[in-house]
């Protein structure tokens, strides 16, 4: 799979481009199944599976105020995408200048004109073109004109609810990790280089992994988390226990970190890319009256990730958890 930033007409030796087109924040099961039926599409034409997706979110340009964080940053999203067997993502830079393009504009010269698109997927509820005025019903209608079918995928619904990345975000608000997953239809993820902390774990006796995570990600609901850990030199994983939070006990005013204690690991993960796989909160952030009782409470954590672990292995492997 190749990620190229849109600059002007696609390359020429991409024939038959199929496109799914959307934000697709999350890659929930509304967003798999859009794009595995794009990607079944490509493949009964021996053609190209394309998405299409803006970066930033349009909203970080429009109004700036109201732009959500981010459940999947673009590289995890990639590699989400990847695994449905996409070719190509397209990152369509959200200035200005894309931003001013009517909706007829936009499907004539990015769909038409420069991706070549033979047909186009899009959600239900899906917006494009200047002010978001272009409607999944018109888009149907321009790609009519154009000789580009279009196809749009109606919501994919658990217990009656619509699955959304605003239904994520509410799961991941609350903490309620086995709701997230069911959306997602895999654990929550997040991902980012070990980088040097202030040594307060080490010095307590349990060493932590502090995660560098991009400004835009969307993070849970504060607190100490069972997960599964990834890295270059832990390709096959270990159980952590995660702490998102501002360490209450250390004083006051601090910045929100995530950190994870890997179990029964030893090792230097410096500069590494950690994957966290979030399983379940196992309570919430806490304040202690000094770092014994921190101290207490952490071997309390690690006993009941354990057991939790130890309890639900079955059902998280190899359903819940997934590779990118």
């Amino acid at each position: 799979m190749k990620t190229i930033v849109y600059n002007g007409p696609l390359d020429s030796r991409y024939g038959a481009v199929h496109v799914a087109l959307g934000n697709f924040d999350g890659v929930h099961l509304g967003h798999q199944k859009l794009i595995t039926e794009m990607v079944k599409k490509a493949r009964a034409s021996q053609g190209t599976a394309v998405v299409a997706t803006f970066h930033p979110h349009p909203l970080r340009l429009i109004r700036p105020e109201a732009a959500p964080k981010l459940i999947t940053p673009m590289e995890v999203k990639a590699g989400l995408l990847g695994r449905l067997g996409v070719d190509i993502v397209l990152t369509l830079p959200f200035n200005p200048d894309l931003a001013k393009l009517s909706p007829e504009e936009f499907v004539q010269q990015v769909l038409h004109q420069d991706l070549r698109a033979e047909s186009v997927l899009v959600g239900f509820n899906y917006s494009f073109g200047r002010g978001g005025k272009g409607t999944p019903e018109l888009l149907w209608e321009l790609g009519h004109r154009l000789g580009v079918r279009v196809r749009v995928i109606d919501a994919v619904t658990i217990a009656g609810e619509p699955v959304s990345s605003t239904a994520v975000r509410a799961a991941l608000e609350k903490g309620d990790m086995e709701r997230a997953a069911d959306l997602l239809g895999y654990t929550p993820i997040l991902r980012g280089p070990v980088v040097p902390g202030d040594q307060r774990g080490r010095n307590i006796g349990f060493r932590t992994a502090n995660i560098e995570l991009p400004p835009e990600q969307y993070l849970p609901a504060r607190g100490v988390y069972a997960a599964w850990a990834r890295s270059a030199s832990l390709p096959e994983g270990v159980l952590a226990v995660v702490n998102i939070g501002v360490k209450p006990t250390f004083g006051m005013g601090l910045a929100e970190t995530v950190e994870a204690h890997l179990i029964d690991f030893e090792g230097d993960l410096y500069g590494q890319t950690l994957t966290l796989h979030l399983l379940q909160r196992m309570r919430p952030e806490m304040r202690f009256q000094n770092p014994e009782q921190l101290v207490e409470q952490i071997h309390t954590d690690l006993q009941d990730t354990r057991h939790f672990f130890h309890a639900q292995r079955e059902h998280i492997f190899p359903n819940r958890i997934i590779e990118i």
